[in-house]
Protein backbone atom coordinates (compact mmCIF):
# COMPACT_ATOMS: atom_id res chain seq x y z
CA UNK A 1 0.00 0.00 0.00
CA UNK A 2 1.21 3.68 -1.27
CA UNK A 3 1.88 6.10 1.46
CA UNK A 4 0.77 9.59 0.36
CA UNK A 5 0.01 12.90 2.31
CA UNK A 6 -3.13 14.62 3.07
CA UNK A 7 -3.15 17.02 0.03
CA UNK A 8 -2.17 14.14 -2.46
CA UNK A 9 -5.27 12.30 -1.11
CA UNK A 10 -7.80 15.01 -1.54
CA UNK A 11 -6.18 15.91 -5.04
CA UNK A 12 -7.26 12.41 -5.92
CA UNK A 13 -10.67 12.87 -4.90
CA UNK A 14 -11.14 16.01 -6.66
CA UNK A 15 -9.36 14.44 -9.52
CA UNK A 16 -12.78 11.38 -9.62
CA UNK A 17 -15.02 14.29 -9.12
CA UNK A 18 -14.18 16.31 -11.80
CA UNK A 19 -13.16 13.23 -14.10
CA UNK A 20 -17.04 12.16 -13.10
CA UNK A 21 -19.50 12.03 -16.44
CA UNK A 22 -22.72 11.98 -13.98
CA UNK A 23 -21.43 14.85 -12.22
CA UNK A 24 -24.64 17.24 -13.04
CA UNK A 25 -27.85 16.50 -11.76
CA UNK A 26 -31.31 18.15 -10.52
CA UNK A 27 -31.26 17.86 -6.37
CA UNK A 28 -33.89 18.56 -4.47
CA UNK A 29 -33.57 20.14 -1.04
CA UNK A 30 -34.95 22.06 1.73
CA UNK A 31 -32.40 25.36 2.62
CA UNK A 32 -31.97 25.29 6.28
CA UNK A 33 -30.01 28.82 6.09
CA UNK A 34 -28.91 31.15 2.90
CA UNK A 35 -26.56 33.79 3.24
CA UNK A 36 -25.08 36.51 0.21
CA UNK A 37 -22.02 37.88 0.65
CA UNK A 38 -21.39 41.46 -0.36
CA UNK A 39 -18.83 39.90 -3.20
CA UNK A 40 -22.47 38.71 -4.49
CA UNK A 41 -21.80 35.08 -3.71
CA UNK A 42 -24.13 33.43 -1.81
CA UNK A 43 -23.90 29.94 0.49
CA UNK A 44 -26.65 28.13 1.68
CA UNK A 45 -26.87 24.62 3.76
CA UNK A 46 -28.94 22.27 2.44
CA UNK A 47 -30.68 19.25 4.34
CA UNK A 48 -33.40 16.36 3.72
CA UNK A 49 -35.87 15.50 6.48
CA UNK A 50 -37.31 12.04 6.71
CA UNK A 51 -40.76 12.04 5.58
CA UNK A 52 -43.03 14.19 7.42
CA UNK A 53 -40.48 14.78 10.69
CA UNK A 54 -37.88 17.31 11.73
CA UNK A 55 -35.13 14.38 11.66
CA UNK A 56 -32.25 15.83 9.17
CA UNK A 57 -31.18 12.31 6.87
CA UNK A 58 -28.46 14.53 5.23
CA UNK A 59 -27.02 17.92 4.73
CA UNK A 60 -24.28 19.21 2.53
CA UNK A 61 -22.90 22.82 1.78
CA UNK A 62 -24.11 24.92 -1.45
CA UNK A 63 -22.60 27.73 -3.49
CA UNK A 64 -23.96 30.60 -5.61
CA UNK A 65 -21.46 32.04 -7.55
CA UNK A 66 -21.63 35.93 -8.45
CA UNK A 67 -21.89 35.27 -11.94
CA UNK A 68 -24.83 32.87 -11.45
CA UNK A 69 -26.79 34.21 -8.15
CA UNK A 70 -27.97 37.54 -10.03
CA UNK A 71 -29.88 35.98 -12.66
CA UNK A 72 -30.60 32.80 -10.56
CA UNK A 73 -32.24 34.91 -7.52
CA UNK A 74 -34.51 37.38 -10.26
CA UNK A 75 -35.52 34.35 -12.24
CA UNK A 76 -36.86 32.93 -8.90
CA UNK A 77 -38.08 36.58 -7.90
CA UNK A 78 -40.26 36.78 -11.13
CA UNK A 79 -41.54 33.19 -11.21
CA UNK A 80 -42.56 32.88 -7.22
CA UNK A 81 -42.67 36.41 -6.58
CA UNK A 82 -40.84 35.58 -3.87
CA UNK A 83 -36.99 35.93 -2.42
CA UNK A 84 -35.05 32.45 -2.28
CA UNK A 85 -34.90 32.20 1.42
CA UNK A 86 -34.58 29.55 4.22
CA UNK A 87 -37.44 26.92 5.10
CA UNK A 88 -38.19 26.71 1.01
CA UNK A 89 -37.98 23.58 -0.42
CA UNK A 90 -36.11 23.83 -3.87
CA UNK A 91 -35.05 21.67 -6.88
CA UNK A 92 -31.16 23.48 -7.93
CA UNK A 93 -29.18 22.27 -11.22
CA UNK A 94 -25.89 21.46 -8.87
CA UNK A 95 -22.59 19.62 -9.49
CA UNK A 96 -19.96 18.46 -6.66
CA UNK A 97 -17.26 20.46 -6.61
CA UNK A 98 -14.33 20.10 -4.07
CA UNK A 99 -11.48 21.85 -2.28
CA UNK A 100 -8.54 20.90 -0.45
CA UNK A 101 -9.36 23.00 1.91
CA UNK A 102 -13.19 23.35 2.66
CA UNK A 103 -14.09 19.97 1.79
CA UNK A 104 -16.74 18.74 -0.80
CA UNK A 105 -19.73 21.16 -1.71
CA UNK A 106 -22.58 21.30 -3.99
CA UNK A 107 -21.73 24.22 -7.30
CA UNK A 108 -25.24 25.19 -7.78
CA UNK A 109 -25.97 26.62 -11.71
CA UNK A 110 -29.83 26.77 -12.20
CA UNK A 111 -32.98 26.47 -10.21
CA UNK A 112 -36.53 25.03 -11.31
CA UNK A 113 -38.65 27.86 -9.07
CA UNK A 114 -41.99 25.80 -10.33
CA UNK A 115 -40.90 23.14 -8.10
CA UNK A 116 -40.68 25.79 -4.97
CA UNK A 117 -43.89 26.85 -6.00
CA UNK A 118 -45.88 23.99 -5.89
CA UNK A 119 -44.05 22.86 -2.88
CA UNK A 120 -45.32 26.21 -1.44
CA UNK A 121 -48.81 25.80 -2.67
CA UNK A 122 -49.22 22.11 -1.48
CA UNK A 123 -48.09 23.09 1.81
CA UNK A 124 -50.26 26.00 2.10
CA UNK A 125 -53.44 24.40 0.63
CA UNK A 126 -52.43 21.40 3.16
CA UNK A 127 -52.56 24.04 5.70
CA UNK A 128 -56.31 25.45 4.45
CA UNK A 129 -57.05 21.91 4.94
CA UNK A 130 -56.38 21.15 8.50
CA UNK A 131 -57.58 24.41 9.44
CA UNK A 132 -60.59 23.73 7.87
CA UNK A 133 -61.10 20.16 9.19
CA UNK A 134 -60.50 21.77 12.71
CA UNK A 135 -63.42 24.26 12.36
CA UNK A 136 -60.88 27.28 12.31
CA UNK A 137 -61.20 28.50 9.24
CA UNK A 138 -64.51 30.97 10.39
CA UNK A 139 -64.17 30.69 14.49
CA UNK A 140 -62.94 34.21 14.69
CA UNK A 141 -65.71 35.54 12.13
CA UNK A 142 -68.36 34.13 14.57
CA UNK A 143 -67.57 36.05 16.93
CA UNK A 144 -70.05 39.18 17.46
CA UNK A 145 -68.05 42.64 16.20
CA UNK A 146 -68.28 44.97 19.17
CA UNK A 147 -69.91 48.20 18.11
CA UNK A 148 -68.78 50.64 18.40
CA UNK A 149 -65.05 49.89 18.52
CA UNK A 150 -62.96 51.97 21.18
CA UNK A 151 -60.32 49.77 22.12
CA UNK A 152 -57.83 48.79 19.94
CA UNK A 153 -54.97 46.02 19.69
CA UNK A 154 -52.15 46.71 17.15
CA UNK A 155 -49.65 44.12 16.27
CA UNK A 156 -46.93 45.75 13.69
CA UNK A 157 -43.50 47.05 14.03
CA UNK A 158 -43.50 50.02 15.68
CA UNK A 159 -41.26 52.19 13.18
CA UNK A 160 -43.72 50.81 9.78
CA UNK A 161 -45.04 53.32 7.60
CA UNK A 162 -47.99 51.37 7.71
CA UNK A 163 -48.56 51.54 11.34
CA UNK A 164 -48.06 55.19 11.16
CA UNK A 165 -50.48 55.62 8.10
CA UNK A 166 -52.76 53.45 10.27
CA UNK A 167 -53.02 56.19 13.56
CA UNK A 168 -52.63 58.86 11.13
CA UNK A 169 -56.22 57.75 9.58
CA UNK A 170 -57.73 56.60 12.68
CA UNK A 171 -56.80 59.88 14.44
CA UNK A 172 -57.67 62.16 11.99
CA UNK A 173 -61.15 61.09 10.89
CA UNK A 174 -63.34 64.63 9.87
CA UNK A 175 -66.30 62.94 12.48
CA UNK A 176 -63.97 63.77 15.75
CA UNK A 177 -64.30 60.06 16.81
CA UNK A 178 -61.44 58.79 19.34
CA UNK A 179 -60.20 55.50 20.05
CA UNK A 180 -57.82 53.96 22.44
CA UNK A 181 -54.98 52.13 20.64
CA UNK A 182 -51.94 49.92 22.12
CA UNK A 183 -49.46 48.65 20.23
CA UNK A 184 -47.75 45.03 20.72
CA UNK A 185 -44.09 45.18 18.94
CA UNK A 186 -43.48 42.99 16.10
CA UNK A 187 -41.25 41.82 13.71
CA UNK A 188 -43.03 41.88 10.90
CA UNK A 189 -40.94 40.45 7.95
CA UNK A 190 -37.68 37.96 7.85
CA UNK A 191 -37.30 34.60 10.31
CA UNK A 192 -38.33 36.23 13.69
CA UNK A 193 -41.64 37.80 12.34
CA UNK A 194 -43.67 34.35 13.05
CA UNK A 195 -42.58 34.10 16.70
CA UNK A 196 -43.09 37.73 17.21
CA UNK A 197 -46.75 37.64 16.15
CA UNK A 198 -47.57 34.48 17.78
CA UNK A 199 -45.82 36.15 21.49
CA UNK A 200 -48.07 39.24 20.67
CA UNK A 201 -51.33 37.82 20.65
CA UNK A 202 -50.09 35.58 23.97
CA UNK A 203 -49.58 39.16 25.22
CA UNK A 204 -53.01 40.88 23.86
CA UNK A 205 -54.96 37.55 25.41
CA UNK A 206 -54.49 38.78 29.07
CA UNK A 207 -56.25 42.35 28.34
CA UNK A 208 -59.38 43.79 27.18
CA UNK A 209 -59.92 44.81 23.77
CA UNK A 210 -62.73 45.26 21.29
CA UNK A 211 -60.75 44.38 18.05
CA UNK A 212 -56.85 43.65 17.01
CA UNK A 213 -55.14 44.73 13.68
CA UNK A 214 -52.50 42.84 12.42
CA UNK A 215 -50.73 45.60 10.01
CA UNK A 216 -47.84 46.36 8.06
CA UNK A 217 -46.10 48.21 5.10
CA UNK A 218 -46.30 47.62 1.53
CA UNK A 219 -44.03 45.66 0.59
CA UNK A 220 -43.24 42.48 -1.40
CA UNK A 221 -45.12 39.15 -1.45
CA UNK A 222 -41.79 37.75 -0.25
CA UNK A 223 -42.07 38.95 3.23
CA UNK A 224 -45.44 37.34 3.35
CA UNK A 225 -44.53 33.85 4.09
CA UNK A 226 -44.75 34.14 7.89
CA UNK A 227 -48.48 35.38 7.53
CA UNK A 228 -48.69 31.68 5.87
CA UNK A 229 -48.32 29.73 9.04
CA UNK A 230 -50.40 27.53 10.65
CA UNK A 231 -49.54 28.62 13.73
CA UNK A 232 -50.49 32.15 13.46
CA UNK A 233 -53.70 31.44 11.75
CA UNK A 234 -54.59 29.36 14.70
CA UNK A 235 -53.16 31.99 16.86
CA UNK A 236 -55.86 34.20 14.97
CA UNK A 237 -58.64 31.86 14.56
CA UNK A 238 -58.63 30.84 18.15
CA UNK A 239 -58.35 34.57 19.44
CA UNK A 240 -61.80 35.78 21.26
CA UNK A 241 -61.46 39.27 20.08
CA UNK A 242 -62.16 39.42 16.10
CA UNK A 243 -58.83 40.29 14.12
CA UNK A 244 -58.75 42.55 11.01
CA UNK A 245 -55.90 42.46 8.88
CA UNK A 246 -53.96 44.92 7.08
CA UNK A 247 -50.97 43.56 5.92
CA UNK A 248 -50.26 45.84 2.28
CA UNK A 249 -50.63 43.77 -0.62
CA UNK A 250 -53.30 43.55 -3.06
CA UNK A 251 -51.97 40.91 -5.23
CA UNK A 252 -51.76 38.06 -2.27
CA UNK A 253 -54.31 36.90 0.27
CA UNK A 254 -52.17 34.62 3.05
CA UNK A 255 -53.90 32.30 5.17
CA UNK A 256 -54.02 34.97 8.06
CA UNK A 257 -56.08 37.07 5.68
CA UNK A 258 -58.79 34.02 5.25
CA UNK A 259 -59.25 33.39 9.19
CA UNK A 260 -59.23 36.71 9.84
CA UNK A 261 -62.74 38.55 11.24
CA UNK A 262 -62.39 41.17 8.49
CA UNK A 263 -59.17 41.47 5.58
CA UNK A 264 -58.71 45.07 4.77
CA UNK A 265 -56.23 44.31 2.67
CA UNK A 266 -53.77 47.75 3.85
CA UNK A 267 -53.20 50.06 7.29
CA UNK A 268 -55.16 52.73 5.72
CA UNK A 269 -58.09 50.73 4.72
CA UNK A 270 -57.98 49.09 8.45
CA UNK A 271 -58.35 52.28 9.93
CA UNK A 272 -61.01 53.02 7.35
CA UNK A 273 -63.26 49.99 8.34
CA UNK A 274 -62.90 50.80 11.67
CA UNK A 275 -64.33 54.51 11.20
CA UNK A 276 -67.13 53.17 8.87
CA UNK A 277 -68.11 50.60 11.75
CA UNK A 278 -68.35 54.00 14.16
CA UNK A 279 -69.94 56.11 11.64
CA UNK A 280 -73.01 53.56 10.82
CA UNK A 281 -74.13 53.03 14.15
CA UNK A 282 -74.21 56.75 14.24
CA UNK A 283 -75.93 57.26 11.63
CA UNK A 284 -78.51 54.71 12.77
CA UNK A 285 -78.75 56.22 15.99
CA UNK A 286 -79.13 59.68 14.25
CA UNK A 287 -81.53 57.89 11.99
CA UNK A 288 -83.68 56.44 15.16
CA UNK A 289 -83.47 59.45 16.73
CA UNK A 290 -85.54 61.42 14.29
CA UNK A 291 -87.77 58.38 13.20
CA UNK A 292 -88.29 58.54 17.11
CA UNK A 293 -89.42 62.23 16.55
CA UNK A 294 -91.34 62.01 13.94
CA UNK A 295 -93.49 58.94 15.23
CA UNK A 296 -93.81 60.92 18.13
CA UNK A 297 -95.16 63.46 16.41
CA UNK A 298 -97.45 61.69 14.03
CA UNK A 299 -98.89 60.06 17.09
CA UNK A 300 -99.62 63.39 18.93
CA UNK A 301 -101.10 64.40 15.85
CA UNK A 302 -103.26 61.71 15.30
CA UNK A 303 -104.29 61.54 19.14
CA UNK A 304 -105.02 65.21 19.15
CA UNK A 305 -108.57 64.42 18.16
CA UNK A 306 -109.18 61.91 20.57
CA UNK A 307 -107.84 63.78 23.48
CA UNK A 308 -109.91 66.80 22.83
CA UNK A 309 -112.81 63.98 22.52
CA UNK A 310 -111.86 62.69 25.47
CA UNK A 311 -111.49 65.80 27.05
CA UNK A 312 -114.93 66.96 26.61
CA UNK A 313 -116.54 63.21 27.51
CA UNK A 314 -114.64 64.03 30.69
CA UNK A 315 -115.95 67.69 31.62
CA UNK A 316 -119.41 66.07 30.57
CA UNK A 317 -119.18 63.60 33.05
CA UNK A 318 -117.62 65.74 35.60
CA UNK A 319 -120.81 67.98 35.35
CA UNK A 320 -123.18 64.58 35.54
CA UNK A 321 -121.41 63.35 38.69
CA UNK A 322 -121.31 66.49 40.02
CA UNK A 323 -125.08 66.94 39.83
CA UNK A 324 -126.19 63.83 40.62
CA UNK A 325 -123.81 64.35 43.57
CA UNK A 326 -125.54 67.26 44.19
CA UNK A 327 -129.30 66.21 44.38
CA UNK A 328 -127.84 63.21 46.41
CA UNK A 329 -126.61 65.99 48.60
CA UNK A 330 -129.75 67.65 48.88
CA UNK A 331 -131.44 65.04 49.29
CA UNK A 332 -129.26 63.62 52.46
CA UNK A 333 -129.45 66.99 54.02
CA UNK A 334 -132.89 67.17 53.82
CA UNK A 335 -133.33 63.85 55.49
CA UNK A 336 -130.61 64.48 58.30
CA UNK A 337 -132.64 67.51 59.10
CA UNK A 338 -135.39 65.68 59.71
CA UNK A 339 -134.29 63.01 61.48
CA UNK A 340 -132.09 65.31 63.63
CA UNK A 341 -135.32 67.64 64.19
CA UNK A 342 -137.27 64.35 65.46
CA UNK A 343 -134.38 63.18 66.98
CA UNK A 344 -133.97 66.29 68.96
CA UNK A 345 -138.03 66.71 69.67
CA UNK A 346 -137.61 63.15 70.81
CA UNK A 347 -135.20 64.28 73.30
CA UNK A 348 -136.98 67.26 74.36
CA UNK A 349 -139.88 65.28 75.51
CA UNK A 350 -137.57 62.58 77.22
CA UNK A 351 -135.66 65.61 79.28
CA UNK A 352 -138.96 67.31 79.58
CA UNK A 353 -140.28 63.74 81.50
CA UNK A 354 -136.86 63.56 83.48
CA UNK A 355 -137.61 67.13 84.88
CA UNK A 356 -141.19 66.89 85.99
CA UNK A 357 -140.05 63.47 87.78
CA UNK A 358 -137.34 65.48 89.47
CA UNK A 359 -139.65 68.17 90.16
CA UNK A 360 -141.94 65.46 91.63
CA UNK A 361 -138.89 64.23 93.95
CA UNK A 362 -137.96 67.13 95.40
CA UNK A 363 -138.03 67.65 98.90
CA UNK A 364 -140.20 70.47 99.64
CA UNK A 365 -143.09 68.50 97.54
CA UNK A 366 -142.37 65.40 99.14
CA UNK A 367 -143.12 67.46 102.08
CA UNK A 368 -146.19 69.15 101.16
CA UNK A 369 -147.60 65.39 100.05
CA UNK A 370 -147.49 64.91 104.62
CA UNK A 371 -144.07 63.29 104.41
CA UNK A 372 -141.29 64.45 107.16
CA UNK A 373 -137.92 64.28 107.76
CA UNK A 374 -136.71 63.49 111.51
CA UNK A 375 -132.96 64.59 112.81
CA UNK A 376 -131.60 64.15 116.32
CA UNK A 377 -128.78 66.05 117.06
CA UNK A 378 -128.42 66.73 112.90
CA UNK A 379 -128.49 62.91 111.83
CA UNK A 380 -131.75 62.00 109.82
CA UNK A 381 -133.41 58.85 111.68
CA UNK A 382 -134.88 56.37 109.81
CA UNK A 383 -135.27 53.77 112.92
CA UNK A 384 -136.20 54.34 116.56
CA UNK A 385 -132.79 51.89 117.19
CA UNK A 386 -130.01 54.22 119.08
CA UNK A 387 -132.92 56.93 120.08
CA UNK A 388 -132.71 57.75 124.33
CA UNK A 389 -135.41 58.72 126.43
CA UNK A 390 -134.32 62.71 127.20
CA UNK A 391 -133.31 63.45 123.81
CA UNK A 392 -134.57 65.86 122.19
CA UNK A 393 -135.62 65.29 118.56
CA UNK A 394 -136.78 67.98 115.35
CA UNK A 395 -139.42 66.97 112.97
CA UNK A 396 -139.19 69.00 109.51
CA UNK A 397 -142.86 69.78 107.82
CA UNK A 398 -143.69 71.42 104.73
CA UNK A 399 -144.90 74.29 107.07
CA UNK A 400 -142.13 74.30 109.70
CA UNK A 401 -139.99 72.37 112.27
CA UNK A 402 -141.61 70.80 115.48
CA UNK A 403 -139.17 69.97 118.19
CA UNK A 404 -140.11 66.71 121.11
CA UNK A 405 -138.67 65.19 123.69
CA UNK A 406 -138.59 61.50 123.56
CA UNK A 407 -140.13 59.71 126.69
CA UNK A 408 -139.40 56.28 127.89
CA UNK A 409 -142.27 53.82 126.74
CA UNK A 410 -143.92 51.71 129.19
Amino acid sequence: MQKITLYEATTMLKDHIEMWSDNRFWVTAEIKSLSRNPSGHAYLELIQKAGDSDNTIAEARATIWRNVATGLFSKFLFATDRHLAAGMKVMLAASFSFSQKYGISLNVTDIDPTYTVGDMQQRRQEIIKRLGERGLMDMNKSIPYPIPVKRIAVISSENAAGYSDFLKTLSGNKYGYTYFTKLFPAVMQGDKTEQSILAAFSMISGECFDVIVVIRGGGASTDLLAFDSEAVAMACAQSAIPVITGIGHQRDVSILDMVAYHNAITPTATAEYILAGTTAIANRLSEMTLALAMATEKYMQQNKAKLEQLALQTENVKRLFVGKSRGKLDSQRERLSTVSNHYLELQKRRLEGYSERLELLHPDNILRRGYTITTCEGRTITSPEGIKPGQIIETLTANGTIASTVVPTT
